[in-house]
């Protein structure tokens, strides 16, 4: 019979990183750079931005559906993206906002004045995008700041990414909580590792029994890969996380879940 891991002391993460997740849109209006310094004040130790591309391929930070793009939701613009130039999409703004649709370039830019790291999720399966956002990098000289990050059902963009640079960090978002961790982030040379990202619940209830998830993480650890949750919305989110060892946590609010932090930790301190 196989043991069952069990919650050790050593198993609680204390040194947590809050990453903010599309810039923390919770706080300010999402992908913008008005976002990105707001997680940059509120002391998120990365963002997350998503990033498309325009009629004549100018990379642009906006969110839309995986191989989509209808930007209606986001700027208000019935016209498809891949009808607009760049020269188009700079007279948008970001719905209920004055903030301005950016490109790639005015992020990597924020990137280098602040020294704030940046992942960056390719919204689309277009040949030109993975290879045009890598040099994109390489030309900021960022890439100990700026990786790629995107679903393990989406991996030959993050196999495409090392292809071309080696170096790069890449992050694989799982969302089988029944997967082998390892082995997945060992396929594709992953440095980094997702569990969930609508939420974890799943992952928790799964974990209630055989409580395999600290096994896996160790495994992961042990092997240099970093661990994330995402995205975090809840107390117990935070807690449950925090005591499998995980600490990366993903979120829309970085204030509310840095608090959520404090209180485990002084918690932990006094049982």
């Amino acid at each position: 019979m196989k043991k069952i891991p069990k919650f050790q002391a050593e198993d609680m993460e204390t040194e947590i990183k809050i990453l903010a997740h599309r810039g923390g849109m919770a706080r300010a209006p999402e992908n913008t750079i008005a976002a990105f310094r707001q997680a940059f004040e509120d002391g998120a130790d990365a963002f997350e931005c998503d990033v498309q591309l325009t009629r004549e391929q100018e990379p642009i930070v906006i969110h839309t559906d995986f191989d989509q793009d209808d930007i209606q939701a986001v700027t208000g613009c019935t016209s498809p993206l891949h009808e607009l130039n760049w020269a188009d999409v700079q007279k948008l703004k970001v719905l209920d906002s004055d903030e301005p649709v950016v490109h790639l370039d005015d992020v990597l830019a924020f990137v280098r004045e602040t020294g704030l790291l940046c992942f960056i999720e390719p919204k689309s399966r277009a040949k030109a995008l993975i290879p045009l956002v890598v040099n994109r990098i390489r030309q900021f000289d960022l890439l100990h700041k700026v990786g790629i990050l995107t679903f393990y059902s989406r991996k030959e963009l993050l196999i495409r990414a090392k292809q071309i640079e080696p170096e790069i960090q890449t992050s694989a978002i799982i969302i089988n909580p029944m997967a082998n961790f390892l082995k997945v982030a060992e396929s594709i040379r992953a440095n980094r590792i997702i569990i969930g990202w609508d939420g974890i619940n799943h992952f928790r209830l799964y974990n209630a029994v055989p409580r395999s998830l600290v096994r896996k993480v160790r495994q992961l650890k042990a092997k240099g890969i970093v661990v994330e949750g995402g995205h975090v919305r809840t107390r117990r989110d935070v807690e449950w996380l925090m005591q499998h060892g995980i600490g990366g946590l993903w979120t829309d609010d970085v204030p509310k879940i840095k608090g959520f932090v404090a209180e485990n930790l002084r918690r932990a301190e006094h049982s």
